[in-house]
């Protein structure tokens, strides 16, 4: 009986994940998006949560951008390309703005 117990408090407890830390493939993913996203995206000036990416947490944020990025690697808010602004929150994302990520993409 006690072995039934033990077994089934095993079965019903989740792995503690942090939705504050990308998963490998939600950074594959990232990391693809970036790739294919150009890097001479004009800036543009708009004001609020234009991106509607408000109270998401990491996890989130970075499918929401990387599932709207369109075909040619551009994010598009109506007529205005916020591809610079995206392309930053998940280079942030990635930690591709952290020091040492620096250093190990230059090699």
């Amino acid at each position: 009986m006690m072995r039934l117990g033990l077994w089934a408090a095993a079965m019903t407890l989740q792995p503690l994940v942090s939705t504050d830390v990308l998963e490998p493939s939600v950074q594959n993913e990232v990391d693809h998006a970036l790739s294919l996203a150009p890097t001479n995206a004009p800036s543009v000036t708009l004001t609020g949560d234009y991106l509607a990416t408000n109270g998401l947490n990491m996890t989130e944020l970075a499918l929401k951008l990387v599932s709207s990025q369109r075909a040619d690697g551009r994010w598009m808010v109506g007529t205005n390309d916020v591809t610079r602004t995206a392309r930053a929150i998940l280079e942030h994302l990635a930690g591709w703005d952290l020091p040492e990520q620096k250093e190990e993409a230059r090699f």
